[in-house]
């Protein structure tokens, strides 16, 4: 019975623990890449704009099928792609944001191109912005967000590239 109530008390303990720890972890978090380009604006940005180009750029959708699509000024701006819905949700001239969902909460999918001042080129900048729930698991396994969307990011950025 005693060390019933040791071990009861001691998951006790750590599951507050982890949540203090968790508190600290932002809600939100961004992973982020950038490169830079020396190819026109609009021709990146159109590749973004248009669901139906991402399987020449985005990786894991080389082989996809859209289905449910609709088209506006000749582009897919919504479509659904293997069960995730994709919409995109703004397209200025110079960035464009792309809503994924699966599931209860969408990943916010951003790619920006600014002036480079410094080697007279464009940095095209990728992101993912996550919206997180207070659970610590989920807190947690933010930590490991940057690593894996970080190198897709990477792969589509320079699949744009070319």
């Amino acid at each position: 019975m005693r060390y019933i109530k040791l071990i009861i008390i001691s998951a006790v303990v750590f599951f507050a623990m982890a949540c203090i720890v968790a508190f600290f972890i932002p809600s939100r978090i961004r992973v982020f890449r950038m490169t830079s380009l020396a190819n026109d604006r609009d021709s990146v940005l159109n590749q973004v704009r248009d669901l139906a180009q991402w399987k020449k750029w985005y990786p894991g959708f080389e082989n996809v099928v859209l289905s449910d699509e609709l088209v506006k000024n000749g582009r897919v701006v919504k479509a659904t792609a293997n069960g995730i819905s994709l919409v995109v949700n703004e397209s200025t001239d110079s960035s464009v944001v792309v809503s994924m969902q699966k599931g209860s909460s969408p990943i916010i999918s951003g790619w920006q191109i600014n002036k480079d001042e410094r080697n007279d080129s464009l940095a095209l900048q990728g992101y993912m912005d996550f919206q997180l729930k207070w659970y610590p698991w989920e807190k947690f396994s933010s930590l490991m967000l940057d690593k894996s969307y970080g190198d897709l990011i990477t792969r589509g950025l320079r699949d744009l590239k070319k």
